[in-house]
């Protein structure tokens, strides 16, 4: 990317990665990619200033860091997002952009504003607008409006704060072309010493510089836990656009994995086979990750001998009623078969079995838990507690039933486990324990709804 040109007739605007307290776990983080693409497209438009801040990088106290740089910079708006999950880090730049300029314009996008936008605006009340669904071209036309001083409310993909009300304008279209992109701002957000701070590590102890590339956006599947905020179609980049943007990661950093971040890698076969045959140009190693419905013998072929270090693929669970429930597609036989084919064939596969669906019963659990430490060494597997991250089937039940009774507070709680299954509160927690024991970490539990 070319040197950035500043202007004295635009607004400055200010990208911010807060500094993670929540998800981030012995000081390493995902490096959020959409807010680069964010700044990387208004960059490119050219209708603000775009300034940047990843508080990770930088040392001091946070509140100050950021009061000078929106003060140093004379910041009209500031952007930050993420996930549901991250909403204390979220909610508390906003709460201190306020205290820094009262009248500084906050702008929330991310998955935490697209799931659930009244919740999430009420839940951070600085917030002046939020973005819902791709953020690219609705933040693009915003400060345009901002700018010239035109209603925002013709600005699709948008929820404004209008005194004690909230409105929400027109749905913004998916954007169809993803090639049509620039690549995220990674210069913007200090990539290069995010690569250095957050090392990937290898089975064997091996210090991996991971960097990962969207290669499509969205899903055609709709699993009952999942939430998709970049829209409800599947659309994937060109192989062209995705290896254009390889090299430009290999040119400016030290490369040592790639992890595609696409949910559907496998979409046919020989989309998967022509970009095996263009990794071999590449001296590192790469990760995908697929569908265990996807997995064939053609498929496997095609990536075994290849630098593939690992498969990620989404098991969920052992029992086929809890599947059926979570909407999968897939049974026990199917999962099997596609691990097995992965391990004959010297791939690593990696997979995650999910327990608490709302068909989930003690005995369901159990049997999938034993199935786990049966299987778990010869096929690499994890566990974890499903968890109803708002915008998902799962969310909307749980608030439905009475399970959230309270969206806002659950968010302000930061998204924690609760109890959709058919398990009795006793038996839930029990379950609790037994996966807390084997990943020696203590759950976020809230029964909201007093015992079953």
């Amino acid at each position: 990317m070319e040197k950035y040109k500043m202007s004295e007739n635009k607004l400055n605007v200010l990208y911010v990665i807060p500094r993670y307290k929540t998800y981030c776990m012995a000081n390493h983080y995902v490096m959020p990619l959409g807010i680069l693409y964010v700044s990387s497209y208004v960059k490119n438009a050219g209708v603000a200033n775009v300034h940047t801040l990843n508080l990770n990088h930088v040392e001091g106290e946070e509140f100050k860091i950021l009061k000078s740089y929106i003060l140093g910079h004379h910041i009209d708006v500031m952007g930050v997002g993420g996930l549901s999950g991250e909403y204390v880090d979220i909610s508390r730049m906003a709460q201190y952009a306020k205290r820094v300029n009262k009248n500084i314009r906050v702008i929330i996008g991310g998955g935490i504003m697209t799931a659930d936008p009244e919740t999430t605006m009420s839940a951070i009340p600085e917030a002046d607008y939020g973005i819902i669904g791709e953020g690219e071209l609705t933040m693009t036309e915003l400060l345009a409006a901002l700018t010239d001083g035109s209603d925002p409310e013709r600005v699709d993909g948008l929820i404004i704060r209008c005194g004690d009300e909230l409105k929400i304008t027109h749905r913004r279209k998916e954007i169809v072309d993803l090639d049509t992109l620039p690549f995220p701002d990674y210069e913007g957000f200090n990539y290069g010493e995010y690569l250095k701070a957050n090392p990937d590590l290898s089975d064997e102890g091996k210090k991996y510089s991971q960097v990962s590339v969207i290669g499509g956006r969205s899903c055609k599947y709709n699993c009952t836990f999942c939430f998709h905020p970049s829209g409800s179609t599947y659309r994937q980049r060109s192989l062209d656009s995705i290896f254009a943007e390889i090299d430009y990661l290999v040119e400016h950093y030290n490369i040592s994995y790639i992890a595609l971040r696409e949910e559907l890698f496998a979409t046919d076969n020989q989309r998967v086979a022509e970009f095996c045959k263009r990794m071999e140009n590449y001296d590192f190693d790469w990760s995908i990750q697929l569908r265990i419905d996807s997995i064939n013998q053609e498929l496997v072929d095609l990536l075994k001998d290849t630098r593939c270090r690992y498969v990620f693929v989404g098991v969920e669970s052992a029992n086929d009623e809890v599947l059926k429930s979570m909407r999968k597609g897939i049974n026990l036989k199917q999962i099997e078969a596609a691990l097995d084919m992965l391990k004959d064939a010297g791939l690593n596969s990696r997979s995650g079995v999910i327990f608490g669906d709302t068909v989930e019963t003690y005995d369901t659990a159990m049997f999938t838990l034993d199935w786990f430490m049966r299987n778990s060494s010869r096929y690499r597997m994890f566990v974890d507690m499903i968890i109803a991250f708002p915008g998902s089937i799962l969310y909307k039940r749980a608030c439905k039933s009475g399970v959230i009774p309270d969206p806002v507070k659950f968010l302000q709680d930061g998204c924690p486990i609760v109890n959709v299954s058919k398990m009795d509160n006793r038996q839930f927690e029990s379950l609790v324990h037994k996966i807390e024991k084997i990943n020696y970490r203590k759950y976020n539990v809230k029964f909201y709804n007093g015992s079953k």
